[in-house]
């Protein structure tokens, strides 16, 4: 078929497209099967997709989807199967056509490559280059129309359109919608759809969300765009049975389903089709509503997107981390943390000690080492309701998904905790736990980071106003490593991304000091140093093999012949004269410490140890 014909078809009905390819795959194939795509090219499975496309067409579909959605090299990379791009690709087009024939239009099926809003995992080039490689085989096998779907990037999807559009085909564009109508980088859908308009799409419009939500969207797009509308709702959601989720059933049935499209059909929309977890009795039911209906003429508004911000945050108090970063020189941090109900009396107890001695904060880390403490919020909460003292905590990407991070930093903000140092965390391997999992909704510090800045920005990660916004003072972590040159690279995207301040891991040797001074002073941010005592020689393994900690060789070799008992008294004096060393030496400024307690004596002893350390590096003793 001719681009003209399907442009004169899209104008003069209502267009049905077909529904979950991948559900319906998945339902059909051994779980080991781990790449629906390659399901093309291989002689045990070819088969199943062509049956599957079989069955939309008997239920009497206008447009059949190519199985090639995850088929581009950046996805298949995963799987090992880059080198098959174009296989993969001209099978899927073939095996669509065949059950197509001359009757039904054949959309070539491209999906995103960043699966995640923060990802920025390549360049421009690599996505423009990784779309290109895929579109060309999808033309040059003989689709009618490239149909981009599932994305939720403005700017992927604005790469993926202009390629897709120096073909001569047309071009259809799906957003993954987010709740109120957002992509994931904050824009307004209705102003994306004006955007794809201006570039000159064949039709725009939402899938991978439920019925109701895509009517709701729809009824904004309906009033402001000219160009076709294409919805593809999910069925719901999956259902849950004992805590597992059952991919194969969905909670909208098809004869509720068909209740949506009436909607769909009033509201003006011109494709209809179905995402994750449609079946044929789904599109049956949507043609069974289209069938013999004109598409609805929509009344058309007059919309003036003005030029707001992005975002805009409310007049604050000055958030009392930040107003301590700037006003103070020598800033005392004390790391307070505990793992059993009697020793969290203890630390508060002590705490207040603390406090009297002038510190500036507490911190409180979230399961440092992968062992389990109690929980950083609650404990922060407490510190600061039973002192006074400004707490902040450690986060990490770790064991969070997306949902439970962003609830529990919600949780934090709403509790008076203001300030964060995101880091990745402990592997589970590092503690006892090493069968716990690891969640990776967020690659690293850097996406967390971002997550905070937005949070900041009064939205969460898909863009829904949280009320107003948090003023979280945020924080970053620093490697100390025989070479700084890949930590400093870090550092500088977690300060590009909106760190304030940054804490080390422990330092050992003014040498070290001055070398992360000279390699950060760029960035213009404060750094506050570890400070931790090394009580026994057995922990040094431990700190340097599984945390990543750099202790100089100098060092580890002053402790080789020692035993506990001596080498407790050895290292708490070794730091303390450290301390007061860096507190008098002016070789380079030095904006604060961070103190970490030795971690095997009592919350009492480690008072003790903490305030000798503060009093060194103050200046207040003399040290031999």
């Amino acid at each position: 078929m001719s681009k003209k014909s399907f442009l004169k078809e899209l104008g003069s009905r209502i267009l049905v497209c077909d529904g979950a390819f991948g559900t319906q795959l998945r339902k059909r194939i051994p779980s080991y099967v781990a790449c629906l795509d390659a399901c093309n090219i291989d002689s045990d499975y070819l088969y199943i997709v062509q049956d599957i496309h079989r069955e939309y067409k008997v239920v009497g579909v206008d447009i059949i989807q190519t199985n090639t959605f995850g088929a581009n090299a950046k996805k298949l990379e995963f799987y090992g199967l880059e080198e098959q791009v174009r296989e993969i690709n001209a099978a899927g087009v073939r095996l669509a056509r065949e059950v197509a024939v001359e009757d039904i239009f054949v959309a070539g099926s491209v999906g995103p490559i960043e699966t995640s809003p923060f990802s920025n995992e390549f360049s421009v080039e690599e996505v423009s280059s990784a779309f290109k490689e895929q579109m060309e085989v999808l033309v040059e096998g003989g689709i009618d129309l490239i149909m981009l779907e599932t994305f939720s990037d403005s700017r992927e999807i604005e790469i993926a359109t202009q390629l897709a559009l120096t073909y001569d085909l047309p071009v259809v564009v799906q957003i993954r919608g987010m709740p109120r109508g957002k992509l994931s980088d904050g824009m307004d859908i209705c102003v994306f759809a004006r955007q794809m308009e201006n570039l000159g799409v064949a039709a725009v419009g939402i899938n991978d969300r439920p019925p109701h939500e895509v009517s709701e969207i729809l009824k904004r797009l309906a009033k402001i765009v000219n160009l076709p509308i294409i919805v593809q709702p999910d069925a719901g959601a999956p259902r849950m049975s004992q805590g597992k989720l059952l991919s194969e059933e969905y909670t909208v049935a098809p004869r509720l389903y068909g209740e949506y499209v009436n909607d769909f059909v009033k509201l003006g929309a011109n494709i209809i089709g179905g995402c994750c977890g449609t079946t044929p009795e789904h599109i049956q039911q949507i043609k069974m509503v289209t069938e013999g209906i004109l598409p609805t003429e929509r009344e058309k508004q007059v919309f003036v997107f003005k030029d707001v911000p992005k975002s805009f945050k409310l007049e604050f108090d000055s958030n009392p981390i930040q107003q301590i970063f700037d006003e103070k020189d020598a800033i005392i941090s004390v790391e307070m943390r505990a793992k059993t109900f009697t020793q969290f009396s203890a630390m508060i107890r002590e705490s207040k000690n603390l406090a009297k001695a002038k510190i500036d904060l507490f911190d409180v880390p979230d399961n440092a080492g992968a062992t389990v403490n109690i929980g950083a919020i609650g404990t922060a909460f407490r510190l600061q309701q039973e002192t006074s003292v400004p707490t902040i905590i450690h986060w990490t990407t770790r064991q969070r998904n997306l949902i439970s991070t962003q609830s529990h930093l919600l949780e934090a903000w709403a509790l008076g905790v203001e300030g964060i140092l995101a880091l990745s965390g402990d592997h589970p391997k590092v503690g006892r736990f090493e069968t716990a999992r690891i969640v990776a909704d967020l690659k690293g510090s850097v996406q967390l980071i971002e997550l905070i800045t937005r949070l900041n920005d009064n939205q969460l990660i898909n863009g829904t106003s949280i009320g107003e916004p948090c003023n979280f003072y945020i924080g970053a972590g620093f490697n100390i490593a025989e070479k700084l040159e890949n930590q400093v690279k870090h550092l500088t995207q977690k300060v590009k991304n909106g760190a304030q301040f940054v804490y080390t891991q422990p330092v050992y040797t003014l040498d070290d000091i001055e070398r992360t001074y000279e390699a950060t002073k760029h960035l213009g941010v404060k750094v506050l140093y570890g400070i931790m005592p090394i009580t026994t020689p057995r922990s040094i393994p431990f700190l340097r093999d599984n945390l990543g900690i750099y202790i100089p060789r100098s060092i580890v070799e002053q402790f080789s012949e020692m035993g506990d008992a001596m080498s407790t008294c050895f290292g708490l004096e070794m730091i303390n004269n450290f301390v007061y060393n860096l507190g008098q030496q002016n070789r380079v400024p030095i904006d604060g410490i961070y103190v970490i307690p030795p971690s095997n004596v009592n919350w009492k002893n480690k008072r003790k140890a903490v305030i000798d350390i503060i009093e060194a590096y103050r200046g207040q003793i003399v040290v031999e």
